[in-house]
């Protein structure tokens, strides 16, 4: 196994409250593997990306679990240890490629720093190295390109510099935080598709992080569905996205026209998020759940199997069926 989370649990404090972002999520991902975390907005992805990462906030803390990366719990590594995993073992692609790229620095010299300090080559050969990488995401002349400066180019080919940029070491594990939101559907296909096909040549695994089942069910072996800082569901694509087991899950499924059921009216998901300053006692899916027990609002669900002999799909809900 390449990265396991166990039983993580953060924690923002402020002057007035203390929010606990994630309650005890476990997550694990095999080498090679391309696994997806799913979940409306604030429900912990990021987070748990920040964490794996090291970049979490001064007013973070992490009172109970741990991140396994090749044997080491990252959340006893140092500063340096953790600048040193960050990039060359651990890539990150985020949601807004401007954001990731200096805006005066040509492409070519970003991308021939990062490669010089990773792979400790020269700078002549990194900058080499930088072209061959643009050529790798499928950038027509990738010289041309490395003399440009990010604003010169259209959001995809910063996408793909971007992606170039994160497995330019190359990385073992890719973090990808919502890579295609930003772009059309033509573009996003593309973009999946070569991240899929690097991390099959490199044998990459990678960690999608986005709000979109239909991006899961096209690239994911596996999938684990956050809803307010936990984690609800998880499965192989085929358990979860077929075969649904947490209301939450399947009100996700019913609002998308991609995975509903054909002629079925597509469905919202009432009411909002739980305030976490506040979290409930019970389920945190209970307010917003048609089918809540009175147990659901005293009683957190555990995690447990859905389906007798099939280990790999578990739910976090009062009502899961265990045929």
């Amino acid at each position: 196994m390449l990265l396991e989370i166990k039983e993580l649990t953060v924690e923002f404090t402020s002057m007035q409250d203390k929010i606990k972002a994630l309650k005890n999520v476990s997550i694990s991902i095999n080498q090679g593997e391309i696994v997806g975390i799913v979940g409306e907005s604030g429900s912990g992805k990021s987070v748990t990306a920040l964490t794996i990462l090291g970049l979490l906030e001064k007013n973070a803390s992490i009172p109970a679990g741990s991140i396994t990366y090749k044997g080491r719990n990252i959340l006893t590594l140092d500063k340096k240890e953790l600048q040193a995993l960050r990039g060359k073992e651990i890539g990150m692609v985020f949601q807004e490629p401007m954001t990731a790229l200096h805006p005066t620095m040509r492409i070519g010299d970003q991308l021939a720093e990062v490669i010089h300090r990773h792979r400790r080559i020269s700078y002549r050969e990194a900058y080499q190295q930088a072209v061959i990488s643009l050529a790798e995401v499928q950038i027509n002349d990738p010289e041309l390109v490395a003399r440009k400066y990010p604003f010169e180019l259209s959001g995809g080919m910063r996408q793909r510099v971007v992606i170039a940029l994160a497995m330019s070491a190359p990385p073992d594990l890719l973090i990808a935080d919502e890579p295609t939101t930003a772009l059309d559907v033509t573009i996003q296909h593309e973009i999946l598709k070569l991240m899929q096909d690097l991390a099959a040549k490199r044998g990459t695994s990678i960690m999608l992080i986005t709000h979109d089942l239909g991006v899961v069910a096209e690239v994911c072996q596996r999938v684990v569905v956050m809803y307010a800082g936990e984690v609800v569901e998880t499965g192989t694509t085929e358990e979860v996205l077929h075969r649904p087991n947490h209301p939450y899950t399947k009100a996700l499924i019913g609002a998308l026209p991609d995975l509903a059921v054909p002629g079925q009216a597509l469905s919202a998901i009432p009411g909002e998020s739980p305030d976490l300053r506040n979290r409930p006692r019970g389920c945190v899916f209970a307010s917003r759940c048609a089918d809540s027990l009175p147990i659901c609002v005293e009683e957190p669900p555990v995690l447990e199997q859905a389906y007798s002999g099939v280990h790999t799909h578990q739910v976090a809900c009062w009502r899961r069926e265990a045929e």
